[in-house]
């Protein structure tokens, strides 16, 4: 199971490496953080249309650097074993506080359960932007907005 779910670890931060060279981003971006399209960027190499491993770079900063760079604690430019665990302990844990501090806020009676009412009334209030006990159509419009996450 711990193998397993370390090559999983592994191949997440080397696929979420690799992202950003075959032109996925996340986000906003305006002009200047635009990434190429994967046409322009196979257009960029031999003229194939394909990218060679000799072609193929990993950008300065790519999504997962800094998680890539945290995890290298002895500087020596690579990730061993021990410090990749260490690295998803503390990812872990991260995750494990957060899922914690919800279930807290949205235990609002503090029973240690979390019923149909209380998350009902969790979701209103997190839509409830100015606090009024009613929901506009602006709100509405926001939570929608906010679901879809940032558009391209």
């Amino acid at each position: 199971m711990t193998k397993t779910l370390m090559t999983t670890s592994l191949l997440s931060v080397l696929f979420l490496a690799a992202q950003p060279a075959i032109g996925h981003h996340d986000g906003p971006h305006n002009n200047e953080d635009k990434k190429p399209s994967p046409k322009q960027m196979m257009r960029a190499m031999d003229g194939d249309g394909l990218i060679s491993f000799e072609e193929f770079q990993l950008p300065a900063k790519h999504r997962g650097a800094d998680r890539l760079d945290e995890a290298d604690t002895d500087g020596d430019g690579n990730i061993s074993r021990a410090e990749m665990e260490a690295q998803l302990n503390a990812h872990l844990e991260a995750v494990k506080a957060k899922a914690e501090a919800r279930f807290e806020q949205a235990d609002i009676n503090g029973d240690g359960f979390v019923t149909p009412e209380e998350r009902k009334q969790v979701a209103f209030e997190m839509l409830d932007i100015n606090g009024d006990a009613y929901l506009s159509p602006e709100e509405l419009a926001a939570a929608k907005k906010s679901r879809r996450g940032p558009q391209d």
